[in-house]
């Protein structure tokens, strides 16, 4: 399913909330934009498909909303943390599909994990994370934690396996890791061949357990 047939709602205008409905709208998703301070839903109202402003803590807003209808729906209420829990809780028991919280702390979000949030996000701390990398090896040009002890990462091909073939590379001969994809430059190339020689700057897009992944990356 293409995200263009995609409904989302985005609790909460922050600068958080403010950047996925621009990104998911420019993506051809449906967005519903809510906030109960009546500025910010002025500010993203030509950027999502309907902005309104409403408190979502209440369980008869979300059921005009019909927030059960939409695939998925972001908690990304700022500082108020009872407003937060008290909407996550309300989504969950109105039966919402699928319910991602930003969280402001720990703290935070083990109670988010409590009342059955399906994603938690800690914008700062998983981008602390991901610059942290790297800046500790320039090989790793991203790193993702998908969640249930496995990760994403984008390996960067350095002078040293310059012209040698895909096969003889530590992320593809590995039987703990699945290769994805081989990018070079714009072209995405889905299912390369073994024996495709590597130039300097290519990418090579591996997943697997966090921790085997981690390890085969410091061995690079």
């Amino acid at each position: 399913m293409g995200p263009e047939q995609k409904q989302f709602a985005i609790i909460g205008l922050g600068r958080f909330g403010m950047a996925l409905c621009e990104e998911l709208s420019q993506e051809g998703a449906q967005v519903l934009a809510v906030d109960i301070n009546e500025t910010n839903v002025k500010k993203v109202a030509d950027i999502a498909t309907q902005a309104v402003v409403a408190d979502c803590s209440n369980e008869e807003t979300i059921s005009e909303l019909k927030l059960d209808d939409y695939d998925l729906v972001m908690v990304s209420i700022g500082e108020d943390v009872n407003a937060s829990i008290l909407t996550t809780l309300v989504l969950k028991e109105a039966g919402v599909k699928s319910v991602w919280v930003k969280a402001k702390d720990r703290y935070h979000a083990k109670i988010l994990t409590k009342i059955g949030a399906d994603k938690i996000i800690r914008p700062e701390r998983d981008m602390g994370i991901r610059i942290a990398r790297n800046m500790l090896d320039k090989r790793i040009f991203e790193f993702a934690d998908l969640g249930s002890g496995i990760a994403l990462a984008e390996v960067l091909i350095s002078c040293k396996h310059l012209g040698s073939k895909l096969k003889n590379h530590p992320c593809y001969i590995k039987p703990e890791t699945t290769l994805l994809a081989l990018k070079r430059g714009p072209e995405i190339r889905k299912d390369p061949s073994p024996d495709t020689e590597l130039e300097t700057g290519d990418l090579l897009i591996i997943t697997g357990p966090k921790g085997k992944l981690t390890d085969i990356l410091r061995h690079l």
